[in-house]
């Protein structure tokens, strides 16, 4: 009888495991969100619509092959691009917010590629929806989404991914890749001054007190604080006072007794020297902020380098500007009578060498924290970056110790965001310097870093910028561009600076040859709202003429060059469309009207009229993003006001001091 009551156990226990095993297949989680669904579709179904199997229900998979992914999620968020039954539902049966799904459809990309978490799951602990042991992606918060969209999106200002964009941005500001090779940025993107001449440049008092902090001397600087102690900071002030490679241009000829400090403001402000260079905290920040630049550089320092910048800094932004010898006393005279540091006083220039073992101990420093990867020094040879490489960042594996010893959640966004924000305090040996970000500046940074993935995505998926071809005039064309920098400010073919909003990819179709010749000769503003201005450059008459007749034959888009037809009666047809269409809110004309835009009067002795009409029909082809509205004007009525606008031929001499 044992027997017989052994076989019934077993057998009400093999009958309680199948009731088990099955009452947990009904119950399991993502069944019960099916049925809630499926009682959604009910409610949300249109009348004339008939009852029918859905193929969302049961378990959805979505195989990515081409990305090695394989995705369950829709299982759950079976309404995830159904606006209509999930708009309001709870989770999961919401729909995605925005148009994100539009354009990335779940079966196109899935949704771990963006969202993180093991997709394979279709539990809401297994899916990594919270970190889960032996799972190293759980699933992004809101903060780190973006660096979803790195993985693909490899613009440096990617459309709609506002931390991504700002971290990218930041990682060049930063000279980031003079220590680290950086996917996406490369030699280009760190900007440092030469220092062959600086010995002969600088005051020893000003190098120690930058090297010890820069940015106690200028907030905004590029330099990061290294940390270094006072025999570091002693011994590189005593290396880099012994370079003196490049030294000023004579000025023994030179009569500084006539100096007029007075007469070299007033250059210094006609000139509009503040385009590129703040004073006080006011102006651009293109250029070094020269508040206190004379007890940094000596008066013969500041006369050679504004004579001619290039020669000190081949790579240096500032155009060479057209002054005399009485200019440029004038304007030194100023710089060193106005701009000085009560504390460190006007610069003086110690021409005795520094004993060689201060030299050599300074050089040593110099090659140990890399200086060199910023500063090119022809004493000291370019080596190898001091930084890892960062491709794949974004999988590092990291010891989160620090992290847990400091009670912050061990992941790797924390150590990033930890290590950009005090490198120092993760481990003091540390080379890496301090940049001082705020917690906001080393988030998106973070965000930039993560999108950095071991696994590269198929060619196909990958969006890019546009390559850009580098415009590099020959010549004495080619020569007067390089003089005058004007890819410092505007671009060709999307190449050049962004200080300006004129591109000079068709400007010849744009502008008149006389216009353009006086523009450069005297430039004035057209744009009073700006605050950017084109500097007097003092361009000589024979110079604008030849730039003007070059870039008037060369860069213009020959669909631009024939007229409109404007017939009998257009000008006036243009005129009472002109205030239709309520222009004179944003353009001021004749004698009234708005200054959002550019001043109208004189714009007949400006523009073209091909080139008019062409802008009034579709102003965001020409300068994307501009606020002009686009009126959707037809052919005739562009024609028209193209005829009411050029016949005002009066130049806008009222104002001065502004940049085209």
């Amino acid at each position: 009888m044992g027997w017989l009551r052994g076989m019934a156990l077993l057998g009400a226990s093999f009958l309680a495991t199948v009731v088990w095993v099955v009452w947990d297949e009904i119950h399991v989680e993502w069944r019960i969100f099916q049925a809630r669904f499926s009682a959604l579709e009910e409610t949300t179904r249109a009348e004339e619509s008939p009852p029918g199997e859905d193929e969302r229900l049961g378990v959805q998979q979505i195989w990515l092959e081409d990305l090695g992914r394989v995705d369950r999620c829709t299982t759950c968020h079976a309404a995830i691009a159904d606006s209509e039954s999930g708009r309001d539902a709870d989770h999961p049966l919401r729909s995605h917010p925005g148009a994100w799904i539009e354009r990335h459809g779940p079966q196109r990309f899935g949704c771990t590629v963006c969202h993180g978490g093991q997709g394979a799951a279709t539990t809401y602990r297994d899916a990594a929806h919270r970190a889960i042991p032996y799972w190293p992606e759980p699933m992004r918060s809101p903060e780190l989404m973006e660096a979803g969209c790195g993985v693909c999106h490899r613009e440096r200002n990617p459309r709609r991914a506002f931390w991504l964009a700002t971290g990218r941005a930041r990682i060049a500001e930063s000279n980031c890749v003079a220590c680290h090779d950086v996917p996406g940025f490369d030699k280009k993107d760190v900007r440092a001054p030469r220092l062959d001449g600086v010995g002969l440049k600088v005051a020893p008092a000003w190098l120690s007190m930058w090297i010890g902090d820069p940015r106690s001397y200028l907030p905004r600087s590029r330099m990061p604080d290294f940390r270094l102690d006072s025999r570091e900071i002693d011994a590189l002030a005593a290396f880099l006072s012994a370079e003196r490679a490049v030294a000023p241009i004579m000025i023994a000829t030179v009569d500084w007794s006539r100096a007029d400090a007075e007469r070299g403001g007033t250059l210094f402000r006609s000139s509009r020297c503040v385009t590129c260079h703040a004073v006080n905290g006011r102006g651009g920040v293109t250029g070094p902020e020269l508040s206190r630049v004379a007890s940094k550089a000596s008066r013969a320092a500041l006369f050679s380098f504004i004579e001619n910048p290039h020669r000190h800094q081949p790579d240096t932004l500032m155009p060479r500007f057209r002054f005399r010898d009485e200019d440029l006393r004038d304007l030194a005279e100023f710089a060193t009578t106005e701009w000085f540091d009560d504390t460190l006083g006007s610069a003086a220039i110690d021409l005795a060498p520094s004993d060689t073992a201060s030299i050599a101990a300074g050089r040593e420093v110099f090659v140990r924290r890399g200086c060199y990867a910023c500063h090119s020094l022809a004493s000291v040879p370019a080596l190898a970056k001091i930084g890892p490489k960062l491709a794949g960042v974004g999988d590092r594996i990291v010891d989160m110790g620090f992290l847990d010893r400091q009670r912050i959640a061990p992941s790797l966004p924390n150590w990033i965001h930890t290590k950009l924000r005090a490198p120092e305090t993760m481990a003091r040996s540390a080379r890496m310097p301090t940049f001082g970000f705020d917690p906001a500046a080393a988030a998106s940074v973070s965000v930039a870093l993560l999108s950095l993935r071991l696994s590269e995505p198929p060619p196909e998926r990958l969006t890019n910028d546009p390559a850009l071809v580098s415009y590099d005039p020959q010549g004495v064309i080619g020569a007067l561009i390089r003089r005058y920098r004007c890819l410092s400010c505007h671009t060709v073919g999307g190449d050049g600076g962004a200080l300006s909003t004129v591109a000079l990819d068709v400007i010849g179709s744009q502008l008149h040859a006389d216009h353009f010749t006086s523009f450069l000769i005297n430039p004035f503003a057209v744009r009073v709202n700006l605050a950017e201005r084109m500097p007097a450059l003092n361009v000589a008459p024979d110079e604008a003429s030849r730039l003007a007749a070059y870039f008037t034959t060369v860069f213009v888009d020959d669909g631009l060059d024939a007229a409109p037809l404007m017939p009998s009666g257009a000008a006036a047809r243009g005129r009472e469309l002109y205030q239709t269409l309520g222009c004179r809110a944003c353009h001021a004309i004749e004698d009234g009207g708005g200054y959002v835009g550019p001043d109208l009067n004189g714009v007949g002795l400006r523009l073209r009229s091909g080139w008019t009409a062409s802008w009034l029909r579709d102003p965001q082809k020409w300068k994307p993003g501009t606020l002009m509205t686009d009126y959707d004007v037809t052919d005739a009525q562009a024609a028209d006001l193209t005829a009411y606008l050029l016949g005002f031929k009066r130049s806008p001499t009222a104002f001065t001091g502004g940049a085209q």
